[in-house]
């Protein structure tokens, strides 16, 4: 069964829900770049509290909203009185207006945009992991597993949805395999899979279409998240890239392009 709900038949409805969606944004943003920091960090991410990364004082609810605090605060610790680095608001800033777009490009409240604002927020966790550790937790990876699970069976057209997504992944995770092996080999040097496997989660929600403009994203970001790292004498986190563009994917896949059918 498919459930829709159009956004512009009633505008004030549709500019209340995509303000709205902008709050949820930065609220999630909040969530997950947190959760990201005490994953890698090795921390009770459900559990812990939390703190300030200087004096390490549990921060109460009122230092905790999104974009708010920091501004009323200054960017500084309430309690110690330390510069809080801007790299939460950015992204606060970036995934409400991330989810604004989802929302305001596709029309209507559905499926597809309830999968597309979830895989947003675990897109930006998994990139800040990898970003920081060079690593790509798995259960971020079995986090975009159940959410195609338990989607894909309100998608339109949920039978051509299902075939296109698993064919997108199969054919995009075999290149990147075969690519992957082939650096390895030419390097010398033990290659991480864990951007393949994350490649082969993401195309089951993208289709074909969405696969090759992903593909496209991608190799143009590739070349230029490889030319910052190499001029920061860094290894390249490719989870970032991959996110970006699946999120790119995810916001152009149903807007009509010249020359499409």
């Amino acid at each position: 069964m498919v459930f829709s709900y159009p956004l512009f038949e009633i505008p004030f409805i549709g500019i209340y829900l995509i303000v709205l969606s902008f709050v949820f944004g930065a609220v999630f943003a909040s969530f997950i770049t947190c959760t990201a920091w005490r994953v890698v960090r090795g921390e009770d991410w459900m559990l812990g509290h939390s703190h300030c990364d200087t004096c390490g004082h549990e921060l109460s609810t009122a230092d905790l909203f999104p974009i708010i605090s920091y501004i009323a605060l200054k960017g500084k610790c309430r309690y110690c009185g330390s510069k809080v680095p801007p790299r939460d608001l950015i992204f606060e800033i970036i995934l409400g207006c991330v989810f604004a777009g989802t929302l305001a490009l596709h029309g209507a409240v559905d499926a597809p945009v309830v999968a597309a604002l979830v895989l947003e927020v675990l897109l930006l966790g998994l990139s800040l992991a990898d970003w920081d550790s060079g690593v790509i937790p798995n259960g971020f990876l079995a986090a975009i597993l159940v959410v195609w699970i338990m989607t894909v069976g309100f998608m339109p057209e949920m039978q051509a949805y299902a075939i296109e997504g698993l064919i997108a992944s199969g054919c995009v995770g075999l290149l990147m395999a075969i690519a992957t092996a082939v650096i390895g080999k030419v390097k010398k040097t033990k290659m991480s899979y864990g951007p393949v496997k994350l490649a082969m989660c993401l195309m089951l929600f993208l289709r074909i279409r969405g696969a090759c403009i992903a593909a496209c994203v991608a190799v143009v970001l590739g070349i230029i998240f490889a030319l910052v790292c190499k001029s920061k004498k860094r290894k390249i986190a490719l989870a970032p890239v991959i996110a970006i563009a699946v999120i790119v994917a995810l916001l152009l896949k149903d807007v009509p392009m010249p020359f499409a059918g």
